[in-house]
């Protein structure tokens, strides 16, 4: 079945949006991104975040951006086929200017295959083997894309370690505390630090603010290390 044909049964456009044609280069890079992504099995919440910021750096209408979602959904139901990247390429030798796109979008497609592992795995491997071999990419070139996304990574990774650091410093936890040892500091520091607990009218401006500001941190430094259990 045509891909035009599939997505019009599936409800994803209809007959008279003849205008998403236009969104060429971008369906097929959707695609890749979401082979990559599912190549263990599922998509991470971080994978489909990674996407869907991807999706609207194209800057496109409500239409448009309806039909790259429906790339990603092609891309979650159907295997990788090299053919995508034979398509991407013409349509990519279409543009005037060029941007050293190729060498961006095999940077995207390291990174999104390195989010959730530290290594490529073999289906990985071969959807990125086959882009640089289609797109006939200099191999020095790659390895220093390469090496870009593995420091990127890391710098990334010493970043949330302080972030987390900070977050257990504000709430006053041990870096070992279980999740019932945080819920209940939380319980405890909000209902200290509630505002509702003095009288903001009578309190001096400086005053005021620090209350507030201790308060969204305490809420801020809960969220991000809930995401850790």
């Amino acid at each position: 079945m045509a891909l035009m044909e599939d997505l019009l049964l599936k409800g994803y456009i209809d007959e008279h949006m003849d205008e998403m044609v236009k969104c060429a280069t971008a369906d097929y890079l959707i695609r890749l991104l979401t082979y990559c992504a599912k190549s263990d099995g599922y998509i991470s919440n971080k994978e489909r975040n990674f996407i869907i910021d991807y999706i609207e750096t194209f800057d496109m209408n409500d239409s448009e951006e309806t039909w790259l979602f429906a790339q990603y959904d092609y891309g979650r139901f159907h295997e990788y086929d090299k053919e995508n990247i034979v398509l991407l390429k013409r349509s990519i030798d279409k543009l005037l200017d060029k941007k050293n796109l190729d060498y961006k979008i095999l940077y995207n497609l390291i990174y999104i295959s390195l989010i959730d592992s530290e290594n490529l795995n073999d289906y990985q491997a071969q959807i990125i083997s086959d882009f640089i071999t289609i797109f006939k990419l200099n191999a020095n070139k790659c390895d220093m894309v390469y090496e870009k996304v593995i420091k990127e990574k890391n710098k990334y990774k010493k970043n949330i370690a302080t972030d987390l650091d900070k977050c257990y410093e504000i709430l006053g936890l041990d870096k070992n505390c279980s999740e019932n040892d945080l819920k209940k500091r939380y319980a405890y520091l909000t209902k200290s630090y509630h505002p509702d607990n003095y009288n903001i009218d009578e309190m001096p401006p400086e005053v005021k603010k620090d209350l507030e500001d201790t308060y969204k941190k305490i809420n801020l430094a809960y969220d991000r290390l809930k995401e850790t259990f």
